[in-house]
């Protein structure tokens, strides 16, 4: 039977109470570490909705041994997973929907027009941190559900929200969910593509950091010293002219279009010396190198670091004084799915006939679609409400997109999961 209809009122009957939630969650200044009132007050309205919730604090332990974590400053003490499950009859597919609360800082207080956690909803915009990245995408999750109970639809497959900490610093909370079981027939993080776009893919990344070796002493000595600076500008180009070559001979269907940077390789930081006529011992370089569905980061680690030699080993000064190269913190394995699968095209199907138009399939950067995929043999997009300024001063989302983005995902599960009108 059709649930259209009802399905709309019932997005629309809780259209306040999305408007409310979303405002209360960016009210809370959930930075990485400060995430537990934001996940109490999701596993409150999980609750209140009729899932079972599940509400635990990942294991360092469990995540530091397994081989997809990446190394964190943060602990994880009070720093709660939460997980609902709408159980079905037993005899359909079962969808994750998936979101995280944690935020990047907000940067200078006076920068912002709109208090970073004010929550202000002018013209149709939910200002904030994290309004758009994601609290946006997690409420169109709880949005979904909502519509679903209040118009009585049973569905015949599991329905799971999960709520996760620390996916700005690479993922963990997600890796938390999978080791603890929570992996599906199919995945779908709300990050904030847009609702006119569809992403199916991750790339890979890494960051590096790259010491060059000088010689220190006053500066009245600079003629006499190699001044690790001016090589540490000779490396910055080197690694540009990699990255050149890798834009040049790598490909994929999904990246490069529009002059976009194909795959990222680059210097982002630079330090050297400690007084201004001192002559710096050493200079230090980091940056991020990534590679494309397909690629395995650990090998295009090796072929970097390898030229990177090859080329130091020209200079006289680098080789008797080579250059030291290692890894860091964040790092991504690439992943994707097919474009045909048909999660991306149930989802587009039911995106165009609400709005009318159908998402364009899309490569991702890094992000926390790789580990369901890769760990829990999970097919995984990233489709979720837009919005502007993620990650800077007055970020903020599209109320409007929430809102169809939630009504999207109930009519995504009553057709992946399936879903009959309850008789009791």
């Amino acid at each position: 039977m059709s649930h259209s209809n009802n399905l709309f009122d019932a997005i629309e009957g809780h259209r306040q109470w999305a408007l409310e939630l979303l405002q209360d969650l960016v009210r809370i200044p959930s930075l990485e570490g400060a995430e537990k009132p934001c996940q109490e007050l999701i596993a409150t309205k999980l609750k209140e909705l009729g899932l079972n919730v599940d509400v635990w604090v990942p294991s360092g332990d469990e995540l530091a041994s397994h081989k997809a974590y990446v190394p964190s400053q943060f602990g994880y003490e009070d720093r709660p997973n939460v997980v609902g499950k709408l159980s079905g009859r037993g005899d359909g597919r079962s969808l994750i929907l998936s979101g995280h609360v944690d935020v990047v800082p907000t940067g200078p207080i006076e920068s912002w027009t709109h208090s970073p956690w004010s929550g202000d909803f002018e013209d149709g915009k939910v200002y904030g941190r994290g309004a758009c990245d994601m609290k946006g995408g997690v409420v169109s999750n709880l949005l979904a559900v909502a519509a679903l109970q209040a118009i009585g639809v049973k569905l015949e497959g599991d329905l799971l929200v999960a709520s996760v900490v620390d996916e700005e610093s690479g993922g963990n909370g997600t890796l938390a969910c999978v080791l603890r079981g929570y992996v599906g027939d199919a995945c779908i993080f709300t990050e904030p593509t847009g609702l006119s776009q569809m992403a199916i893919s991750g790339r890979g990344a890494q960051f590096f950091r790259i010491t060059v070796p000088g010689q220190a002493g006053g500066i009245e000595y600079k003629h006499m010293l190699v001044n690790p600076i001016s090589k540490a500008i000779r490396v910055y180009e080197a690694v540009e002219t990699y990255s050149t070559m890798r834009e040049s001979v790598v490909a994929h269907p999904l990246y490069g279009e529009n002059n976009e940077t194909k795959v990222p390789t680059g210097i982002c930081k630079f330090h050297a010396g400690e007084w201004p006529s001192t002559i710096a011992s050493h200079a230090v370089l980091e940056g991020t190198i990534e590679c494309l569905p397909g690629e395995n980061i650990h090998t295009i680690k090796q072929e970097f670091k390898t030229f990177m030699q090859e080329w130091s080993s020209k200079d006289p000064w680098f080789a008797d004084h080579p250059l030291e190269i290692e890894w860091f913190g964040l790092w991504f394995e690439a992943a994707e799915i097919d474009r045909e699968h048909p999660l991306v095209t149930t989802i587009a199907d039911l995106a165009q006939q609400t709005t009318g138009s159908r998402p364009e399939i899309q490569g991702g950067g890094g992000s926390d679609l790789r580990i369901p995929i890769l760990y829990g043999n999970t097919p995984t997009v990233l489709f979720g409400p837009g919005g502007g300024l993620i990650h800077s001063s007055d970020e903020w989302v599209d109320f409007e997109q929430v809102v169809t983005c939630g009504r999207i995902l109930a009519d995504v599960a009553i057709n992946w999961c399936g879903g009959h009108k309850r008789l009791e």
